[in-house]
Order: structure tokens, then C-alpha cells, then sequence
């Protein structure tokens, strides 16, 4: 992975793509974070993302920034945990996590498949029931989306079709319209076997496989997941292998059911629209749980 895509700079691994004045940049937010670390803690706490560098907007970057910890992707330098951070819907398992996890704790290490139909298996598993259909022998609206992660696309199609589309999963629509007519969304964040809170996305219908909202709410898990759901979707996080991430989940007002749409192990947020206090609680939420997840 590192060898010809990657080149080292002073501490960290950059894409060749980038130039040299952005990955300076970043070396030097990297000494100042490290230094507020030294002046926090005593000395340097660093979290090994690896095999790429979280950017600004993810929220593991923001995590280790409130928790006055520095981000790096060189294994060579100590940490205090790791977690493996690839955008890619399927990847292996690096050797260096390997190493790693036998003297740190390396989060998501076994999350390396968070294709659609993959995931639906898991779902199935967990739940006892399925949002993929066959669109040659169903009768009736479904929705095409794409197998892989963060597309946002979504197409209604009138089933049975008479060709399917390479790399597509076929589902049912879900009706998760509120009392308001508006399309909504629940992502949740896990944090090993915590579920902090929600955000509830309120999307209008011409955005409702989009990924941003028109609004977003911060929200406690109870009010919108029972108990039991709550434990489906715990076993579920755990069949897969996610420590750390978000899953998208609908409750489909025809039959009152929730359903898994979706997982991000290499998430950003919290979402755009978020009100500014409510993102700052979030953050301060997470990195709490975090912390916790270390011990």
C-alpha cells in the first residue's frame, strides 16, 4: 500500500498526488498538536490511523483533536491505539495491524467488507428479515443502489426488471416518511458496544438518497430504537467487525420495522446541518466513549 502510492514527508505518509506545500502544511499542524499533547498529558499521545491519514472533516480527526491526542500513520511511531482507516468498501487486512494488535488495541481490524449485499447478510442474521429482493421475480417499486459505499445513489425502479444492473443491490423501499412528509434517516454512531445517541436526518423527497439533510437532529437512542433493536444492531456491529463507525438505519412505516442501509467505517461529521452546540455535545460525547473503549 505505502510503496509507490505514498511518500513520506518528515513523520507522515502522504498520496504522491498531493504537493509538497499541503503535506508540509500538515506536517506542521502535526508538530503543533503534538505539542499541545506534550503540554496536556506530559507527552505525546498518538493514534495510528493507518494505512491513510484521516482529513479534517472525519470524525476520528476531530475526536483525537478534543482529546488532545495526534494522529499519524507511521507505524514505526509509538501509539496508544490504532485503528485501520482505508476508504474502500473492501480492503485486506494490513500486516503492520497485525503486529499492532498484540501490543495496542487496533479498532475496526476485522471491518473489511461493508459492501451492500455483504452487509445484508449480516443484517438477516441479526434481524430475522431482509431489505434485498430478486428484481426478476419481485412484483412491484423497489430501489436500485450501487454495492459500494458513500455513491448516495438510489434509483426507483418498477420490478420485475428485465436486466439487472452490474454491482447494484435491489431492495425494498422503505417508506420512512415522518408525520411531517419528510424522508427520515437514522445514523448511528458505534463506539465498541455503545451507541451514544443518534442523528436524526430530515431530507425533503428530491433529496431522500442524498446524503445531506435539511435538517438534523441530535437525539436520544431510546426514543427511536427499542431495546431489542438496540441489541440486533450491537450483534450486528459485532458479526461485522465494526468498532468504530456509523450504520444508516430506516424504520419503514409499513410495517414498523428498522432496517440496516448502510456502514461507514471511515466516517465524517457530525452531519452539515447539525446545530453548532449540538455538534460540539457530540464530539464531547464520543471522545468520552472513546476513552472508555481504551481501557
Amino acid at each position: 500500500m505505502m510503496a509507490g502510492e505514498m511518500r513520506k514527508i518528515l513523520i507522515n505518509y502522504y498520496p504522491n498526488k498531493k504537493s509538497w506545500f499541503e503535506c508540509f502544511g500538515k506536517e506542521l499542524r502535526y508538530a503543533y498538536r503534538a505539542s499541545l499533547s506534550i503540554i496536556f498529558h506530559g507527552r505525546i499521545k498518538r493514534v495510528l490511523a493507518y494505512p491513510h491519514l484521516p482529513g479534517s472533516k472525519a470524525i476520528i480527526f476531530k475526536l483525537v483533536n478534543h482529546s488532545k491526542w495526534v494522529l499519524t500513520n507511521n507505524p514505526r511511531k509509538k501509539a496508544i491505539f490504532a485503528i485501520a482507516w482505508e476508504d474502500a468498501s473492501v480492503r485486506s487486512v494490513p500486516a503492520i495491524l497485525k503486529e499492532k494488535s498484540k501490543i495496542i488495541k487496533v479498532l475496526n481490524m476485522h471491518n473489511n467488507n461493508i459492501l451492500k449485499t455483504y452487509i445484508e447478510e449480516y443484517f438477516y442474521e441479526a434481524f430475522g428479515y431482509r431489505t434485498r429482493i430478486d428484481p426478476q421475480l419481485f412484483k412491484g417499486i423497489a430501489v436500485c443502489k450501487s454495492e459500494y459505499n458513500a455513491t448516495h445513489s438510489g434509483t426507483i425502479v418498477e420490478c420485475p426488471v428485465d436486466e439487472v444492473q452490474k454491482d447494484c443491490i435491489y431492495q425494498i423501499l422503505i417508506d420512512n416518511r415522518n408525520e411531517e412528509d419528510l424522508f427520515e434517516d437514522i445514523r448511528v454512531p458505534i463506539i465498541g458496544k455503545i451507541i451514544p445517541y443518534v442523528y436524526i436526518k430530515l431530507k425533503e423527497e428530491s433529496a431522500r438518497f442524498e446524503t445531506r439533510a435539511q435538517k438534523v437532529l441530535l437525539e436520544e437512542v431510546d426514543k427511536y430504537i427499542s431495546a431489542e433493536e438496540k441489541a440486533n444492531i450491537l450483534k450486528f456491529t459485532a458479526s461485522i467487525g465494526l468498532d468504530f463507525g456509523e450504520i444508516d438505519v430506516m424504520r419503514n412505516r409499513n410495517d414498523g420495522k428498522l432496517y440496516i442501509v448502510d456502514v461507514n467505517n471511515t466516517p465524517y461529521g457530525p452531519p452539515a446541518n447539525l446545530a453548532e452546540k449540538d455538534a460540539k455535545k457530540a464530539i464531547e460525547i464520543q471522545a468520552k466513549n472513546l476513552v472508555a473503549l481504551l481501557k
